[in-house]
């Protein structure tokens, strides 16, 4: 569902006071009271208001936890010769995992929140701006007035693999639990968590005690940052490391992916309840309650154009089949499509990702 910014800025006004009237509204945000009342007409039809005094609408929303920042892509024509000076392509776009995850989910219709930390400068402006064009709510993104918004920048060779990647994300250290508690009573209320371990130990450590009932799921981004959730496993519903963010994590080195059922194992003894380990184009492996294996995917690597968005797109298909109940197994198929969506665009997101575009492919795989 897609919302404008300007009803974003009524639906926050609304929401601070619901008895709020058209001509305050109409004062305070500088637009005529028939502008007023067509917005929140439009809001009606949405479902996001109802009834007098302009009560809002309690659906839940999916909250998701973690990074956002500009995106610097550096692709080369041909194979990257290193330390050396390598023709190619250079293009910038919105990024963070939180942030990729929020719009591919956007994008397949399911209503979410994004909670990061941006600077007060023009890059913080525009992701707040592309968030709410895509229907994020982004009523709780932090606003620092000292750090920077977060850069990461890629280097991919002309295969469509990643070779390696540098980021500045020293503004998320302001997602503190002490933020987290502030906005509370409105986390509680969340469907679902997502979390990145962009965050830093004590504010995962506060989400994941305080707010264990709701369903939470972790990308684990690096090898490095992913160890971070080692002492919280038993509060975690879905992991969805790679293979080396698991092994990371566990100790244990698998070399045959047929003994992959032993970190499994470790997993879920620490009381981890899912794991979904990405495998590259090996596919991806699943372990549950009563069910676990590989499902692979063929992929099409005269299309491959960018790898960098497949592990969000990733997670988002497994919150998409989560919301839908189905099993582990179905789950990770949804996940691979996703991700080959993801991979066939040179934007970190797929701009075609939708709900149907989803379906489509999945019911021409696997139906």
């Amino acid at each position: 569902m897609n919302i404008t910014k300007r009803e974003q800025e009524i639906l926050t006004e609304i929401e601070s006071n619901p008895q709020v009237s058209q001509k305050y509204l109409s004062e305070k945000l500088g637009i005529t009271r028939s502008a007023i009342a067509v917005h929140i007409m439009n809001l009606s039809a949405k479902g996001l208001i109802k009834g007098r005094g302009y009560i809002l609408s309690t659906q839940p929303l999916i909250s998701i936890i973690g990074g956002a920042n500009i995106d610097i892509h550096g692709i080369s024509l041909r194979r990257i010769k290193p330390r050396d000076s390598n023709p190619g392509n250079l293009f910038s776009s919105p990024g963070g995992v939180a942030r990729n995850i929020a719009e591919n989910i956007a994008r397949l219709g399911l209503p979410c929140r994004l909670i990061t930390a941006l600077g007060q400068d023009q890059n913080g402006d525009m992701l707040v701006k592309n968030c709410q064009e895509l229907g994020i709510d982004t009523r709780y993104i932090l606003r620092h007035g000292e750090m920077q918004t977060s850069t990461y920048l890629s280097i991919i060779d002309s295969s469509g693999e990643m070779l390696n990647a540098i980021s500045d994300m020293k503004v998320i250290n302001a997602i503190t639990p002490s933020y987290i508690k502030s906005i509370e009573k409105t986390l509680i209320q969340s469907e679902l968590i997502v979390l990145d371990t962009n965050l830093e130990t004590a504010t995962l450590k506060y989400v994941m005690n305080k707010f264990n009932r709701i369903p939470i799921f972790i990308d684990t981004v690096s090898t490095i940052k992913a160890k971070k959730i080692l002492p919280f496993l038993d509060k975690i519903n879905t992991l969805k490391p790679n293979l080396m963010e698991a092994e990371s994590i566990s100790g244990i080195k698998i070399k045959d992916l047929s003994k992959l059922p032993l970190i499994a194992n470790w997993f879920h003894d620490k009381g981890l309840k899912r794991l979904f380990i990405t495998l590259g184009e090996k596919g991806i492996f699943y372990s549950a309650p009563g069910e676990s294996g590989i499902e692979t995917l063929p992929l099409q690597k005269n299309k491959i154009v960018n790898v960098s968005g497949a592990g969000d797109a990733s997670m988002a298909g497994l919150v998409h089949a989560w919301k839908e109940q189905y099993s582990a197994k179905e789950s990770a198929k949804k996940a691979l499509i996703a991700a080959q969506i993801a991979l066939t665009n040179t934007d970190t997101i797929n701009p075609s990702m939708s709900l149907k575009h989803l379906e489509d492919k999945y019911n021409e795989q696997y139906a």
